[in-house]
């Protein structure tokens, strides 16, 4: 399927820079770099620590000093690596790299000072002056965008010209074709990082969003709303849902056609998008049923929310190709609001879903809050929402 002007926009945006990440992804690679930082820092740092009785062999000078920056190496990166391992952000994930990256240039600088900053190719000390293209090299395994790349090479960059300054070898011929090289070296890990984070974009947009509209599809959202339930029960606060169901979309499909239905439920999932926040959950539950889960949302915002989406509904004018005239469409919206710690979000869907069925019976485009003391629906009736959410 050949991708829009505006979608490789998009890709690129994304890979560019990981500001217009799902907070979803954001955990989903927080995990991935976890594990390998953790590798990275446990594996250079025993690869640190057996280098010591080379260094002992093959040098004359220097070896106690070298001896100590690396068994300090050591305990840094197993420091970073022990840390990291404790956390699970993106934030964090990030902070651990960039400690990674300047605890190791940190320590080239100081072994090249301590040598004396040696350029000689013949010497064995020159194999210090190769740990800035070994740093590059090494972080090919991490999925980054350009932006969190770039600044890493910098760093690494910056260090390497310290030291090339200080041995005054910065503009000799080696030098410079050895800046080629890595240049070289590095614009390819950029691109195996960024095809890394594009590939783990496409899994995960595979594996949670809905093919058709692009939010979030049944499973991926009952998941994301369990724990950000939880997260906000522990803390006292109120939490509402809105589900909501296109009026006689049966009708769309059967007279214009199921390319039609899906330009409706296309255009339908952009007009909720536009008027939730960035903590909403929103997604497809199946068929013409949506759901948006508002957290720390009072009953009455709720319904201005609710309020809001039917009349962004209620105004689209949805052109459809061999359709005279703009279809229009409604929607019908149940709304239920948690205010108790001992609710689950299993109840307060079933609530929904109990006010969605008055809204229906209503007459349709109009939304229902859930009324404790009705019995809306006999429980024959009632949908298993606790075995979805569980």
């Amino acid at each position: 399927m050949e991708l829009s002007l505006s979608q490789y926009k998009t890709q690129l945006g994304e890979l560019l820079t990981a500001r217009s990440h799902a907070a979803a992804f954001n955990t989903t690679r927080a995990t991935y770099l976890r594990t390998r930082i953790v590798a990275l820092c446990y594996i250079w740092a025993a690869l640190c620590a057996l280098w010591i009785p080379v260094d002992a062999l093959l040098l004359n000078e220097s070896v106690t000093t070298l001896a100590i920056f690396r068994l300090k190496l050591c305990a840094v990166l197993l420091f970073i690596g022990w840390t990291t391992n404790q956390r699970s952000t993106l934030n964090a994930c990030r902070n651990a790299m960039f400690a990674l990256v300047v605890s190791l240039n940190m320590f080239y600088m100081l072994t090249n000072h301590q040598l004396g900053y040696p350029h000689n190719i013949d010497a064995f000390s020159y194999c210090y002056n190769l740990l800035p293209f070994v740093y590059v090299v090494i972080l090919t395994i991490l999925p980054l965008t350009v932006k969190e790349s770039v600044c890493v090479m910098l760093i690494t960059a910056a260090s390497q010209i310290y030291v090339d300054i200080q041995s005054g070898a910065l503009l000799s011929f080696d030098t410079i074709a050895l800046y080629w090289l890595q240049t070289v070296v590095g614009i390819l890990v950029i691109w195996a990082q960024t095809s890394k984070l594009h590939m783990m974009l496409r899994l995960y947009r595979h594996a949670t969003l809905d093919p058709l509209t692009g939010v979030y599809n049944r499973r991926m959202l009952l998941t994301l709303a369990k724990r950000d339930f939880e997260n906000t029960r522990t803390k006292s606060r109120p939490y509402s849902v809105l589900l909501m169901d296109l009026d006689r979309f049966k009708r769309v499909n059967d007279r214009y056609g199921h390319h039609a239905g899906d330009i409706v439920l296309q255009a339908f999932t952009q007009a909720v998008q536009e008027t939730q926040r960035k903590s909403d959950i929103f997604g497809r539950f199946g068929g013409e049923e949506f759901i948006l889960f508002l957290p720390q949302c009072s009953a009455d915002n709720a319904q201005l929310v609710a309020d809001r989406i039917m009349t962004r509904v209620r105004d689209m004018g949805i052109e459809v190709e061999g359709v005279s005239e703009p279809l229009k469409v409604t929607t019908s919206i149940g709304i239920s609001t948690s205010l108790c710690k001992s609710d689950d979000l299993s109840l307060i869907l079933e609530q929904a879903d109990q006010a969605l069925f008055k809204a229906k019976n209503g007459g349709r485009d109009q939304s229902s809050t859930y009324d404790q003391e009705e019995d809306l629906i006999e429980d024959g009736q009632k949908r298993p929402w606790l075995e979805l959410v569980n």
